[in-house]
């Protein structure tokens, strides 16, 4: 690179880094669940007063202390009270999905973009704005419910950065069409009108318009985004999932590639890498007992549609009524993924790797007694991760601990390599319920006794003076 060149890259390096601090750090979601990362291992956090079923959304200081919070209906402030002008949506947004955007240029405004109810004509995607300057610095809503376009989208949205690192782009997609909706955020404010995109395959009409719903996805870099449609059971032409370039100068989108889908795809995530696209299922309608929710991997990084086609993997997959959820890329370069109505969230631990070397654990995080529903929160993903790309499971000289028997019938032990002095064992079930703990334990190794607890699926966690050390799966058979 040039001298000449050189200094343009800088200041945008620069920019991002100003950008990507701490304002994705802490999470509100579900039924007053939420977490924080600032120590970069996520704490659980049960203060908020967020009903979030799908679309949720918070947005943290420099220092990742909440400013303000949303479910597309309702605007918290970091109070946990509902700013004076915060009712901006009272049509069903909680079920739709919402992202909450700076002002570029300001240190004081921000936008929350709300979305169509499964592309509904009725309801009309908005944005509203935020000033934190009002009410003594806990923020209100200082203009609401502004139409954001006449064109009818899906409830997917997303955003990244330009390349200066400042202004945004804001990508919606137009339902029953193949059109990408694309604005150029900048100090003057969100455009009047999309660029429009048309380009790979179009969104056919569905019962109940179900494949209005799931995400667009960017990558971390915004060099791709992914969108796919929540497909109904009986209707696979109703499906999408798609692969798209991304231009962060000019907001084109191109290069379409159409991926396998899963039916009823649902949610998404790249890793911080940009190489591997994770998608999951919530097959809602008009599926069967019979079917399975599905995780999945892509890897992308021979950048040849035929291999990326190819290299599908499945990482997991739960019968219904099970559900995944949301999927989000977390500050410390892990994915977390909501379950309906569970106390943990599932965990990709190291989600650059290609296939099972992921490190996927479902029921990995507790979310201290909350529950999770469908979504998790929306932001621009970060482009810089802190430090904790290490196994739990391997943090502290605790590395690689055994449970065995596995399955067991009776009683099962769990070793480590190591002695520990403060310990507790939480043993939960399939859903997230805890049915069992173990408190004051020293030593390295504990018997599990399981004479009590019913066949089926359990997760044990093991914990030293507060900090988790290991989560292992438990299959507990009768005779």
């Amino acid at each position: 690179m040039t001298a000449k060149n050189l200094l343009p890259f800088l200041l945008i390096l620069i920019s991002f880094s100003t950008n990507a601090q701490k304002y994705g750090n802490t999470w509100y979601f579900g039924d007053k669940a939420g977490m924080h990362f600032n120590n970069c291992n996520p704490v659980a956090v049960t203060s908020s007063d967020i009903d979030g079923f799908e679309g949720c959304a918070t947005y943290s200081d420099t220092s990742g202390q909440v400013l303000f919070y949303t479910n597309g209906e309702k605007v918290w402030n970091r109070l946990n009270n509902v700013m004076a002008n915060g009712l901006i949506s009272p049509s069903g947004s909680t079920k739709s999905q919402t992202i909450i955007i700076p002002f570029p240029g300001s240190d004081s405004l921000y936008y929350i973009i709300t979305t169509c109810i499964q592309g509904q004509p009725a309801s009309v995607a908005e944005y509203h704005i935020v000033d934190m300057s009002l009410n003594n610095g806990y923020g209100d809503v200082s203009s609401k419910n502004n139409q954001l376009t006449t064109a009818v989208p899906t409830e997917q949205v997303a955003a990244t950065y330009h390349a200066n690192g400042t202004e945004i782009w804001l990508v919606l997609h137009e339902y029953l069409t193949n059109n990408f909706l694309v604005f150029h955020v900048t100090p003057a404010g969100i455009p009047a009108f999309p660029q429009y995109y048309p380009v790979g395959t179009g969104l056919l009409p569905c019962s109940s318009n179900m494949n209005a719903r799931g995400q667009i996805k960017f990558s971390p870099d915004g060099s791709k985004l992914a969108i796919n449609g929540n497909g109904v059971g009986n209707d696979n032409l109703s499906n999408l999932l798609s692969l798209y370039d991304f231009d962060i100068n000019t907001g084109v989108v191109s290069n379409p590639i159409d991926l396998p889908f899963s039916r009823g795809d649902f949610s998404l995530s790249f890793s911080p890498d940009n190489t591997k696209l994770y998608g999951a299922t919530w097959k809602a309608f008009n599926f069967t007992i019979s079917d399975y929710n599905i995780l999945y991997q892509f890897d992308l990084s021979s950048g040849v549609p035929a291999t990326i086609i190819n290299s599908k993997v499945i990482l997991d997959s739960i019968p219904l009524p099970q559900s995944f959820g949301d999927m989000k890329l977390g500050p410390d370069g892990r994915i977390y993924i909501a379950r309906n109505n569970s106390d943990f969230l599932d965990v990709i631990r190291l989600p650059n790797v290609a296939g099972s070397g992921c490190d996927y654990v479902a029921y990995d995080f507790h979310l201290g007694g909350r529950t999770s529903k469908f979504g998790l929160n929306n932001y621009i993903e970060y482009r810089n991760y802190c430090d904790n790309t290490v196994a739990i499971n391997e943090i502290d000289g605790y590395a690689s601990p055994k449970l065995y028997p596995n399955p067991v019938n009776s009683v099962a032990q769990l070793k480590l390599n190591t002695e520990v002095t403060h310990a507790s064992i939480s043993i939960s079930n399939a859903t997230g319920k805890l049915v069992q703990q173990l408190d004051r334990l020293t030593g390295s190794e504990f018997k599990i006794d399981c004479k009590d607890l019913s066949a089926g699926f359990y997760v044990i966690q093991l914990y030293e003076k507060g900090t988790l050390i290991t989560t292992e799966k438990l299959v507990v058979v009768k005779d």
